[in-house]
């Protein structure tokens, strides 16, 4: 008998080939395992640039439609308001009853009322509530407003933070006002270490969710809640008034 025919011989070789088949083996799943790695770790890093792409995007059109808002804000205050109040002293001196200087000074207070919600003074000088409350406060000639606040530590948001979580709340009203025919209207305003969270409700005639179409008033809101990477939840119903849940991470916003 040869010696490869030897059964010893014969078990080494096929223990040999088992081994090198599993060395084989271990590596195939190695390697595969890297190349699947390398692909995750290039998928996400691609997903990661969009997204950061996309936040950028974001956070130049809000801030540049924020800069726009205060220049348009600051034409009228400074050119259209200053050249109304020149006519309307004409006027007063002109006519006896001062019929066209009333109207004059109704001009005068519906561009103030524009320039001031376009942008808010004093922004960076009043805290939130202060401006939640100064936003509220030619509505309740308009609506009855229930407006509470929770706020169990004294926060200093930032001037982006504040200017567009007025934006939020001024939207909301703002569509409340054009179509939802309420006489009511609640803002509830609570704010603790971690969160900030309003709840708005009216008591309108409501809308059925699954019909209502995204227009342009909730495509501000959601772009708006997004840029302070916010979450929120609308509900309604037909004759049932519309809620709507703004919540706001505040460790997330201060980072």
């Amino acid at each position: 008998m040869e010696e490869w025919q030897d059964p010893e011989t014969i078990t080494l070789w096929v223990i040999i080939a088992v081994v090198f088949l599993l060395v084989l083996l271990g590596f195939i799943t190695l390697l595969i395992r890297a190349m699947f790695q390398k692909i995750v770790r290039t998928k996400m890093a691609e997903s990661k640039a969009k997204l950061e792409y996309q936040e950028n995007l974001l956070d130049t059109a809000i801030k540049t439609q924020e800069i726009e808002r205060k220049r348009i804000a600051d034409d009228l205050h400074d050119e259209l308001i200053s050249k109304l109040t020149v006519l309307q002293l004409k006027e007063q001196i002109r006519e006896e009853n001062g019929e066209s200087a009333i109207i004059v000074n109704d001009c005068i207070s519906v561009a103030r009322r524009i320039s001031h919600d376009l942008s808010p003074p004093l922004l960076e000088f009043m805290s939130l509530d202060e401006l939640v409350r100064e936003l509220l406060l030619p509505w309740q000639e308009l609506i009855k407003i229930d407006y509470r606040e929770d706020l169990r530590v004294d926060i200093e948001h930032d001037k982006d933070f504040k200017i567009q979580f007025i934006r939020i709340i001024q939207e909301v009203i703002t569509n409340m006002s054009k179509y939802a025919q309420a006489s009511e209207l609640s803002v509830h305003l609570r704010q603790s270490a971690n969160k900030l969270i309003v709840l708005i409700k009216d008591n309108g005639v409501g809308f059925d969710p699954s019909e209502k179409k995204k227009g342009l008033g909730l495509q501000n809101i959601e772009t708006r809640v997004q840029f302070l990477k916010g979450k929120f939840r609308i509900n309604s119903a037909i004759n049932k008034g519309t809620s709507s849940l703004f919540i706001f991470d505040l460790k997330t916003t201060r980072t």
